[in-house]
Protein backbone atom coordinates (compact mmCIF):
# COMPACT_ATOMS: atom_id res chain seq x y z
CA UNK A 1 0.00 0.00 0.00
CA UNK A 2 1.32 3.45 -0.81
CA UNK A 3 1.81 5.84 2.04
CA UNK A 4 -0.78 8.54 2.43
CA UNK A 5 0.26 12.14 2.03
CA UNK A 6 -0.01 14.28 5.15
CA UNK A 7 -2.15 17.06 3.75
CA UNK A 8 -3.46 19.66 6.16
CA UNK A 9 -7.17 19.46 6.85
CA UNK A 10 -9.26 22.63 6.76
CA UNK A 11 -9.43 22.63 10.57
CA UNK A 12 -5.62 22.68 10.84
CA UNK A 13 -5.26 26.04 9.09
CA UNK A 14 -8.03 28.53 9.88
CA UNK A 15 -8.66 31.14 7.21
CA UNK A 16 -6.79 34.36 7.77
CA UNK A 17 -8.35 37.79 7.19
CA UNK A 18 -5.94 38.36 4.30
CA UNK A 19 -7.11 35.16 2.58
CA UNK A 20 -10.73 36.14 3.22
CA UNK A 21 -10.26 39.59 1.70
CA UNK A 22 -8.39 38.15 -1.27
CA UNK A 23 -11.27 35.76 -1.91
CA UNK A 24 -13.76 38.59 -1.47
CA UNK A 25 -11.88 40.70 -4.01
CA UNK A 26 -11.86 37.84 -6.51
CA UNK A 27 -15.57 37.14 -5.99
CA UNK A 28 -16.45 40.84 -6.26
CA UNK A 29 -14.46 41.13 -9.48
CA UNK A 30 -16.27 38.13 -10.96
CA UNK A 31 -19.63 39.50 -9.81
CA UNK A 32 -18.90 42.89 -11.40
CA UNK A 33 -17.84 41.27 -14.66
CA UNK A 34 -20.88 39.03 -14.73
CA UNK A 35 -23.12 42.01 -13.98
CA UNK A 36 -21.66 43.96 -16.89
CA UNK A 37 -22.01 40.94 -19.19
CA UNK A 38 -25.61 40.27 -18.12
CA UNK A 39 -26.47 43.94 -18.54
CA UNK A 40 -24.99 43.94 -22.05
CA UNK A 41 -26.90 40.77 -23.00
CA UNK A 42 -30.14 42.20 -21.61
CA UNK A 43 -29.66 45.39 -23.59
CA UNK A 44 -28.87 43.51 -26.81
CA UNK A 45 -31.88 41.22 -26.38
CA UNK A 46 -34.20 44.11 -25.59
CA UNK A 47 -33.19 46.08 -28.68
CA UNK A 48 -33.27 43.11 -31.08
CA UNK A 49 -36.86 42.41 -32.11
CA UNK A 50 -37.93 38.94 -33.16
CA UNK A 51 -38.10 38.53 -36.93
CA UNK A 52 -40.78 35.85 -37.05
CA UNK A 53 -44.53 35.65 -36.68
CA UNK A 54 -44.50 31.96 -35.78
CA UNK A 55 -45.98 31.48 -32.31
CA UNK A 56 -43.79 28.50 -31.41
CA UNK A 57 -40.63 30.34 -32.46
CA UNK A 58 -41.67 33.37 -30.40
CA UNK A 59 -42.27 31.25 -27.32
CA UNK A 60 -38.98 29.38 -27.70
CA UNK A 61 -37.01 32.56 -28.20
CA UNK A 62 -38.67 34.10 -25.15
CA UNK A 63 -37.75 31.00 -23.15
CA UNK A 64 -34.12 31.14 -24.31
CA UNK A 65 -33.87 34.86 -23.55
CA UNK A 66 -35.33 34.34 -20.09
CA UNK A 67 -32.94 31.47 -19.36
CA UNK A 68 -29.91 33.49 -20.48
CA UNK A 69 -30.81 36.41 -18.26
CA UNK A 70 -31.72 34.26 -15.25
CA UNK A 71 -28.49 32.26 -15.42
CA UNK A 72 -26.43 35.45 -15.70
CA UNK A 73 -28.30 37.13 -12.87
CA UNK A 74 -28.07 34.04 -10.66
CA UNK A 75 -24.32 33.71 -11.16
CA UNK A 76 -23.88 37.42 -10.46
CA UNK A 77 -25.81 37.16 -7.20
CA UNK A 78 -23.93 34.04 -6.07
CA UNK A 79 -20.55 35.75 -6.44
CA UNK A 80 -21.84 38.97 -4.85
CA UNK A 81 -23.18 37.11 -1.81
CA UNK A 82 -19.89 35.21 -1.47
CA UNK A 83 -17.95 38.49 -1.54
CA UNK A 84 -20.19 40.07 1.11
CA UNK A 85 -20.00 36.94 3.27
CA UNK A 86 -16.21 36.87 3.15
CA UNK A 87 -16.01 40.53 4.14
CA UNK A 88 -18.38 39.89 7.06
CA UNK A 89 -16.31 36.85 8.10
CA UNK A 90 -13.18 39.01 8.10
CA UNK A 91 -14.88 41.64 10.27
CA UNK A 92 -16.00 38.92 12.68
CA UNK A 93 -12.50 37.45 12.88
CA UNK A 94 -10.92 40.84 13.52
CA UNK A 95 -13.42 41.72 16.26
CA UNK A 96 -13.04 38.28 17.84
CA UNK A 97 -9.25 38.54 17.92
CA UNK A 98 -9.32 42.11 19.28
CA UNK A 99 -11.83 41.38 22.03
CA UNK A 100 -10.26 38.06 23.02
CA UNK A 101 -6.87 39.75 23.55
CA UNK A 102 -8.47 42.57 25.58
CA UNK A 103 -9.74 40.18 28.26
Amino acid sequence: MPEEANLPTPTDTPPSPFKNLTGAAIAATLATGLYAFTNMVAHKLATAPLQTTNTLANRLSTLVRTLLLSIGTGATMIFAVIAVGLVLLTIKQVFTSVFSKAQ
